[in-house]
């Protein structure tokens, strides 16, 4: 929000230009209403001290000079005051009435804003301004253009020192690593979790994985038998026949290997109930199953902050040192790539119904902003008008407009003083 204490943006040099036409104008004006003024003295005196003059140079001349002079000055001081009554009291008198902007200056401001916010920002007329731009037709032929498409890649390229210099280097790889770290904290990683073992599942090579799993198992069991064996022994009763713990535990160890073996066939009813079972998995943990969080949790706990610095440590000093090379170069492989890019946007943007969803969504973002831009429009308008010194803002009006309102003045010194001759005339032919 800009701070209301302040003047209104006027240039310091456009203004005292103002100013300056405006005290001259005032002159000319003032210059018009004095010369009718001494027609009128003259009119009204020359005939006093020199009778003689009463018919120089024809008879009723110096009638027809004070009829000029009373009726130029009537206008022109009638229109002086008109205008003076505008800005200020004339003379300094506090006549009813007078003073108009400055003791309206809060509804003065009210009005330019609504004036405005109808006028301007009405979503009709700003509909029809923005289909007129034609903003996809514009980019287009811009990007067509190689020197714009050049000078567009220049900016980006003279971008990057900048962007990776050490301390922005530094900056730019402790954010990413805590928004990356943030971002996994407070997603749901469960429907991504679910989605990548019903992929899994699904996935042709699970097959083979769930054999070989099972193979393994079946070697390991079969390696195991004589850990068996005696773990069997050891917890026989001493009464048990040694050749019967042996034969018990061979029995055990055949079994587990036959069921792991039955794994790997989906056929089996083995296989087939560990297959149904992890199909299940997915939908359980979408349907809230503790797994799910725990999977998710898993996910997260492998991934810290110090494994992110340096994982993005590595990469982005790597991309830096190719990236800066690749810019210093003017037939770099950055510059190819965004001159290929911005040509393949301007050719795509040749396509009519390219140009038309661009249109339309520059047209409905544009509208759909207007709403929030009309308020805030409208209120800057106004607050930053009945913010400004009463005496201030008149004079900064009077100075943007008072140049034209001289010509009031001066058209009705003159007018009055046409209107006065004719009327004269008028009286003299018919009176």
């Amino acid at each position: 929000m800009p701070d209301q204490s302040l003047p209104l943006p006027f240039d310091p040099a456009t203004a005292g230009d103002r100013a300056a036409a405006l005290r001259r104008w005032r002159r000319i004006a003032s210059f018009y209403l004095a010369v009718v003024a001494c027609l009128w003295l003259a009119a009204r005196l020359v005939p006093r001290l020199l009778p003689d003059a009463i018919g120089w140079p024809w008879p009723g001349f110096w009638s027809l000079l004070r009829a000029v002079g009373e009726a130029g000055l009537v206008g022109g001081l009638a229109d002086w005051f008109a205008v003076t009554a505008l800005f200020r009291h004339p003379l300094g008198v506090p006549v009813p009435h007078t003073a108009l902007v400055p003791q309206n200056r809060d509804r003065i401001a009210d009005g330019i804003a609504t004036y405005i916010d109808s006028e301007f920002l009405a979503p009709d007329r700003l509909r029809g301004q923005v289909q007129r731009l034609n903003a996809a037709d514009q980019l287009a032929r811009a990007l067509a253009n190689p020197a714009n498409r050049a000078q567009l890649a220049d900016l980006a390229l003279a971008a990057l020192p900048r962007l990776l210099s050490r301390g922005r280097e530094a900056a730019l790889r402790e954010a990413l690593a805590r928004a990356a770290l943030e971002g996994l904290r407070a997603m749901d990683m469960r429907p991504m979790v679910a989605r990548l073992l019903r992929d899994a599942i699904h996935s042709p090579l699970f097959e083979a994985l769930i054999q070989e799993v099972s193979d393994h198992g079946v070697v390991l069991i079969h390696g195991s038998r004589p850990h068996i064996r005696d773990a069997v022994a050891t917890r026989s009763k001493w009464w048990m026949p040694r050749s019967l713990d042996r034969s018990l535990a061979d029995q055990v160890t055949d079994a587990l290997a036959g069921h792991l073996y039955d794994l790997r066939s989906p056929h089996s009813e083995a296989g087939h109930a560990l297959r149904v079972w992890l199909a299940d998995i997915p939908d359980r943990i979408l349907d809230g199953d503790p797994l799910g969080e725990r999977l998710a949790s898993v996910l997260r706990n492998a991934v810290d902050i110090k494994a992110l610095r340096l994982l993005l440590h590595h990469l982005i000093g790597r991309l830096k040192v190719a990236a800066l090379e690749d810019a210093a170069k003017p037939d770099g492989v950055l510059r190819e790539a965004l001159d290929a890019t911005l040509l393949s946007l301007a050719q795509e943007l040749e396509q009519p119904a390219t140009r038309a969803r661009l249109d339309e969504a520059v047209e409905g973002a544009f509208l759909a902003a207007i709403p929030g831009w009309r308020q805030s429009i409208r209120g800057f308008v106004t607050d930053t008008l009945k913010a400004q010194d009463a005496a201030d803002f008149a004079r900064r009006l009077e100075e943007g407009v008072g140049k034209d309102l001289q010509f009031i003045r001066i058209n009705g010194t003159v007018l009055g003083a046409l209107i006065g001759a004719t009327l004269y005339l008028l009286d003299l032919t018919f009176g």
